[in-house]
């Protein structure tokens, strides 16, 4: 990499899970065809083995002729028929249009999750709540939030729930449960009775005052006060207790209420005191009001952003998703009011959060984000605990003094649903020891599914859902065919689809506003097709960047010609949102006749090379000293290092790459440098699956493509990576063409044969390798080394003056 992009971020990204053939054998377990791997061979090393007998009963000219053939077979079994390259989806078996498909099944794809969260739901006992784990994109709330809407888990008896004046303790107020809606009808039932009150006491000082002006002091004005409010309030007092006689807390507050407007019906009449009089914005005094802390009935007190984000199951359950969890969004506050100087709250005051709107249902929240808000995250897990919830916060009431109130918990009857990837599940395993106490279920969201006709047609049916949400227009079956291959490409796989809604969400958005600039009926393949490329160019700035550096001869990376101890090893840069491959010059630095065969690894010694590169390196070595140290002691260092490369590197994908390099260093042989490689390799020599293949691919083709096509350029790749090939449209048009090529290799000899075009490591009849193989070469060369290090002793050559001498006197005693 160049000094102007070191702050990439190289990496050779981590293998996925190897495949399988039918009789479950693993496709990477590719053996090597050297003798050192005998009892692993294959039918290509069966052959090989039997090539190598007959040679041995051949001249030279036919030992190199029948050698060129053993390499052109190499070549042609492992080259990649363009078949192979991409997998097609068949538009005749998807529905003509996505306004035929079927209804989306709730858990297509999850039923894993699913299981999970029936577990949990389903379990009313305490810590049973459920922290959903998947990558982020899957649309992990989306599922949950439309699983219980459409499922439904009630956890217990609804219940509105209000906060109330405490007439025998004021700083204690109340919580009371009502039936489901009934808590907006119990606050109009009492704005209605004072409304009722007012009046018959203003009509009580307009007499009075008339009366007054006759003869002032005749009259009890307070008595008379309070038996009118007695008489007034009686009916509706009567009315209300016999409507709510089942609810005993409620009769006796109510009871209580009536009592306390009747006792001070003449402060009421004078309307002096604050405690009597409504605030500016309120139709009662607060201390004669209910603050609705939830309800299921609508409520116009709540915020829109709140409405937009609770919904309900079928049996009415809330379900609640809380974009900010900071502490009072989370737990709730109680606000303060000054007056006539002095702070004061009430229950009126008490302002709830998330998990009293979710009462009784269930609550969603980012774990992400309630990480930020250490405060709530402790709170969260006390209510969570104790199985009680207070809107109690220290901070806020330590200026009230005497005036702090201490609200009445209210039973925390809920699901807390956290969502996260894996790594912060971990954490917070490993962190905090009360959570998997608290959160027994772990629901694990898959990230992708079989790529099955039955399940495209379930994809067709997720994809007319986005269509219904979104107000997209239709797809068709030629559209709807490139979004399935768009979504194999996303997870790597001929065989699966990628589940990541926020990707195909954009990509039928971007589709939809195409199809309406040209004003089509329906989105078509090519609106798709067009879609992608467009979120392609616009993320592929960085990546013109480095192909131009390519092209301007500032990498100095060559695509054409064959050189010793280079090779074009291809990696993934990532960052931010651009993610590309591109190849890297890989050089292997060999000084003989010095060491033991040890391998310096550049990149790790200056701190830019990761831990699994770093095993990478280890196990090559490995296998290289099993490999050379039988047939001669290994008298060399070796260095090997990414040529211009300024960021970290990681993984161990370029394993295959760095053994070539260092097999071409140590024969003296050039190696391809039309060609770019990638793979993983374990001690025996076979090559492993990695990620990331696809950009890898069509990362060199762009290479060779700025420094043009030659028919003799080409990628390597692990045998096991086949199935995961989705490379774009225009590699597989160059693959045709014989204008580039894929190769599949299954072990490291195949590789080095390719690259060099020369046999590797075939044996004669001794088991040894052949001179003229590449092997053979650098066994050759440790000889050569050892004897520049070791020279015949100087003491040999005394020796030979004294047999000349000795001949000469014969000589002379013969011509006597």
């Amino acid at each position: 990499m160049s000094s102007s992009s070191n702050a990439m971020n190289p990496k050779n990204k981590a293998p996925k899970s190897p495949n399988k053939t039918q009789n479950g054998s693993h496709l990477t377990s590719a053996d090597s065809n050297s003798n050192f791997e005998e009892p692993y061979g294959n039918a290509n090393t069966k052959k090989l083995n039997t090539s190598n007998q007959t040679m041995t009963q051949l001249s030279k000219q036919q030992r190199i002729a029948l050698a060129t053939k053993t390499v052109t077979q190499i070549k042609d079994n492992c080259k990649v028929d363009s078949a192979k390259l991409k997998k097609h989806s068949d538009p005749s078996a998807l529905p003509a249009s996505t306004k035929l498909a079927t209804r989306l099944n709730c858990g297509f794809g999850q039923q894993r999750s699913v299981s999970a969260l029936n577990t949990a739901f389903d379990i009313t006992a305490g810590g049973y709540n459920v922290f959903a784990v998947g990558a982020s994109g899957l649309g992990k709330r989306t599922f949950i939030t439309q699983y219980l809407a459409n499922s439904g888990h009630k956890q217990t008896l609804l219940k509105d729930w209000i906060y109330c004046f405490n007439f025998n303790s004021p700083n204690s107020p109340l919580a009371i449960a009502l039936e489901p809606g009934k808590a907006p009808k119990l606050s109009a039932d009492l704005v209605e009775i004072w409304h009722h009150l007012t009046e018959a006491l203003m009509l009580l000082d307009n007499s009075s005052s008339d009366q007054n002006s006759k003869d002032k002091g005749t009259n009890d004005l307070a008595q008379k006060a309070k038996d009118t409010a007695k008489q007034a309030l009686s009916p509706y007092f009567s009315k209300l207790l016999a409507a709510y006689s089942s609810n005993a807390k409620l009769c006796a507050y109510l009871q209580l209420l009536q009592q306390d407007m009747i006792v001070n019906a003449p402060l009421i009449l004078q309307a002096k005191d604050f405690r009597f009089i409504p605030a500016h914005n309120q139709q009662i005094p607060d201390r004669y009001n209910i603050n609705i802390i939830s309800s299921l009935a609508p409520n116009p007190g709540y915020e829109y952003a709140i409405k937009q984000n609770q919904t309900q199951t079928p049996d009415g359950a809330p379900i609640v998703f809380e974009t900010n969890p900071s502490h009072s969004n989370l737990l709730g506050k109680i606000n303060q009011t000054l007056q006539a100087g002095c702070t004061l709250s009430n229950h009126m005051m008490i302002q709830p959060g998330a998990l009293h709107r979710a009462n009784g249902g269930f609550l969603i929240i980012e774990a992400s984000h309630i990480s930020e808000y250490p405060e709530a995250w402790h709170g969260l897990k006390l209510a969570l605990r104790t199985g009680k919830l207070s809107p109690i916060e220290v901070n806020h009431n330590s200026a009230l003094g005497d005036n702090l109130i201490t609200p009445e918990p209210i039973p925390l009857e809920n699901k807390v649903i956290l969502l996260g990837e894996s790594d912060l599940y971990d954490q917070y395993a490993e962190q905090d020891g009360e959570f998997l106490s608290l959160f027994k279920i772990r629901a694990d969201f898959h990230e992708e599914v079989a790529r099955s006709i039955d399940n495209e047609i379930e994809m067709v049916g997720k994809m007319a859902d986005i269509i219904g949400k979104y107000q997209l227009k239709h797809f068709d079956s030629s559209a709807q065919a490139k979004v399935l291959e768009f979504l194999s490409l996303l997870s790597e796989d001929q065989n699966k689809l990628s589940l990541h809604s926020d990707s195909l969400i954009q990509v039928m958005l971007e589709a939809d506003r195409l199809a309406k600039k040209k004003e089509a009926d329906m989105v078509s393949y090519l609106h798709v097709k067009q879609a992608i490329k467009d979120i392609s160019f616009r993320s592929s700035y960085l990546k013109e960047l480095y192909l131009q550096e390519i092209t301007d001869g500032q990498q100095l990376i060559s695509t054409t010609g064959s050189a010793i101890g280079q090779i074009n090893a291809l990696t993934i840069i990532d960052y931010a949102d651009s993610e590309f491959g591109m190849p890297a010059l890989l050089t292997a630095v060999v000084q003989h006749s010095v060491g033991s065969g040890d391998i310096l690894d550049i990149e790790r010694d200056v701190e830019l090379g990761g831990s699994l590169h770093a095993k990478g390196m280890l196990i090559m070595n490995s296998y290289l000293r099993a490999l050379f140290s039988p047939y001669h002691p290994l008298n060399f260092t070796a260095s090997l290092a990414f040529e211009q490369s300024y960021a970290h590197i990681d993984g161990d994908s370029a394993t295959l790459a760095e053994a070539c390099a260092l097999l071409s260093a140590l024969a003296e042989i050039p190696i391809s440098q039309a060609l770019g490689i990638t793979g993983s390799m374990n001690q025996l020599g076979r090559v492993q699956a990695v990620g990331g293949i696809n950009a890898k691919v069509a990362g060199f083709f762009d290479a060779c493509s700025h420094q043009g096509l030659t028919g003799d350029q080409g990628v390597i790749l692990p045998y096991a990576n086949i199935s995961q090939l989705m490379l774009r449209d225009d590699i597989i048009e160059a693959v045709k063409a014989q204008q580039f090529h894929i190769y599949g290799v299954k072990s490291l000899s195949e590789a080095l044969t390719i690259l060099a075009d020369m046999p590797v490591d075939t044996t004669n009849k001794k088991g040894r390798y052949r001179k003229e193989s590449l092997f053979g070469k650098i066994i050759k060369n440790l000889k050569k080394w050892e004897e520049q290090l070791n020279p015949p002793e100087e003491a040999d050559e005394p020796q030979h003056a004294e047999d000349s001498a000795l001949k000469e006197t014969k000589n002379s005693r013969r011509n006597e």
